[in-house]
């Protein structure tokens, strides 16, 4: 049977090291991402998917601000909430038990764990569970996601919550 660690690293996809690069800030670029996790470039809609994954791929936050950071370069752009969306989601056995693992809208995989946990925060007067990804990126759970993972989740006094990689991680 696979181990958590060996599940992540299969569904992840290669890490940039972002910490080694320290490229000077070089202005900002008319890229939006809005709440729909949908990406625009001066006001259209990009369609190409390489495209997005490409740029999605060099995201990261810092310091509260959004950036296409490359070895070389750092360019702001603006995320309206949360730069992507959880639309899928699937049970996967380990040997640490059973991985709740999502799949955002680039077709990107992610295991729900203490490196990468559920967060709820507040989005358009509604207590919403987000995935933490890594450097500073989240995705925002859909509400279908949320509405199963409602069916199958567990109470207790501190609220309603799911179980992936043997953690509980709370959806409200």
């Amino acid at each position: 049977m696979i181990s958590l660690n060996e599940l992540s690293k299969q569904l992840s996809e290669q890490s940039k090291p972002f910490d080694s690069w320290q490229p000077s800030h070089c202005g900002e670029l008319p890229i939006v991402i809005n709440d729909q996790g949908e990406w625009f470039y001066g006001g259209s809609k990009i369609t190409r998917a390489p495209m997005v994954k490409l740029f999605a791929s060099v995201l990261c936050k810092e310091d509260e601000y959004f950036y296409l950071k490359t070895p070389i370069e750092k360019i702001k752009i603006t995320v309206v909430d949360a730069p992507f969306i959880i639309v899928d989601w699937f049970l996967e056995q380990t040997s640490e038990g059973e991985a709740l693992c999502c799949i955002d809208n680039l077709a990107r995989q992610w295991v729900v764990s203490q490196q990468q946990p559920l967060q709820v925060k507040s989005y358009k007067g509604a207590k919403v569970p987000y995935l933490i990804l890594p450097f500073g990126c989240s995705a925002r759970i859909s509400r279908s996601v949320f509405y199963q993972w409602a069916e199958k989740a567990k109470s207790d006094e501190l609220g309603y919550f799911i179980r992936s990689s043997g953690e509980a991680f709370y959806l409200t």
